[in-house]
């Protein structure tokens, strides 16, 4: 399950992200969501993403905070046809131009694992 790797690496940057507001002189009271951009390649499960933030996130500020996963799809150059577009990836393991069938191709995107965003809740009452 690499989904912990990913989840733990989202909790890290998120709290580290809390710390410099902190240092800044803000409280953070919680984190409520994270925004994610994944490439459809990465073969993660936003459900197992979720639930496992969930267990490592227990006992701090991002206890509760919801990860909407915003999926990329790869895109596919083929290098006989020129033919660019959209990879179906039913099987990552059959990359071939949807035009000419070729399988000299590059793919370009896919394989993305971005936070774009999060939205804190801060203790403005100071």
């Amino acid at each position: 399950m690499h989904e912990l790797s990913y989840a733990t690496s989202v909790l890290n940057a998120i709290l580290d992200a809390v710390k410099q507001q902190e240092e800044l002189g803000r409280k953070v009271i919680k984190v409520n969501d994270i925004n994610l951009e994944i490439g459809d390649l990465t073969l993660l499960s936003v459900d197992q993403l979720q639930f496992v933030f969930e267990v490592i996130s227990e006992d701090t500020v991002c206890k509760g905070a919801e990860l909407k996963a915003e999926i990329v799809k790869p895109k596919i150059f083929c290098m006989d046809c020129e033919f660019e577009g959209n990879l179906d990836t039913k099987d990552e393991l059959e990359v071939a131009c949807p035009k000419c069938e070729s399988r000299n191709v590059k793919l370009k995107g896919g394989k993305e694992f971005n936070i774009v965003n999060a939205t804190i809740e801060f203790d403005d009452e100071e």
